[in-house]
């Protein structure tokens, strides 16, 4: 009776990563990079899963599993954000000194290539609808920023009426201006291919 049930268990969750991995995840994105707000969902067909970030209301983060599991996290005020940030700041000060090369941002200067060239790769493997971009950005540095906005160039639904991008090569500051709002649905099959691709790939 025990090992049937945790059969069953067990062919459910694996039921369930199947149903995950190769169904549509439906998704959309709105935000405002000068106000800094910002609101993403994500939810499978059946709606079994929902995922919700929005800074604009006080419970940024909420995760619903089975219309019946909730989780969620409130938004933090101006003065426990400050105080937080001011505790990093000084932690990271003072791990600075001893600190070893290497890391997430090692990797990611490794591999910056790979990592944009597999973002818009995956990005044109998905269903992608843009309801409205009015963006402009700059990484501080021309090739990168260069490369970025060619990889922008080469999505076909980045040529809507409503969508417009511009790049700034001469600035030695790292921007993002704008708004923009998106929408559409993803493979987490296809996604986790690339996120493998870029671990597996040798840093330049």
């Amino acid at each position: 009776m025990i090992l049937r049930i945790i059969l069953t268990i067990v062919l459910i969750i694996l039921a369930l990563i199947v149903y995950l991995l190769f169904i549509p995840i439906a998704f959309s994105v709105g935000g405002d990079f000068d106000e800094r707000a910002f609101r993403v969902v994500l939810h499978d067909p059946l709606r079994l899963i929902r995922l919700r970030f929005d800074t604009s209301v006080d419970e940024r983060f909420s995760l619903r599993l089975f219309y019946i599991f909730r989780i969620g996290g409130k938004k933090k005020d101006d003065e426990e954000q400050k105080a937080e940030k001011k505790k990093k700041d000084t932690g990271d000060r003072t791990k600075g000194k001893g600190k070893k090369k290497g890391g997430l941002k090692d990797f990611v200067k490794k591999r910056l290539k790979v990592i944009i060239k597999s973002i818009f790769a995956f990005l044109k493997r998905c269903r992608i609808h843009v309801s409205d971009c009015d963006v402009s950005f700059s990484t501080g540095e021309p090739d990168t920023s260069a490369l970025i906005y060619g990889g922008i160039a080469s999505l076909p639904f980045m040529y809507g009426k409503h969508t417009r991008v511009d790049v700034d090569l001469l600035s030695d500051d790292p921007f993002v201006k704008g708004h923009l709002k998106i929408s559409g649905s993803i493979f987490i099959c296809i996604l986790l291919y690339y996120v493998v691709k870029i671990v597996v790939t040798k840093g330049e």
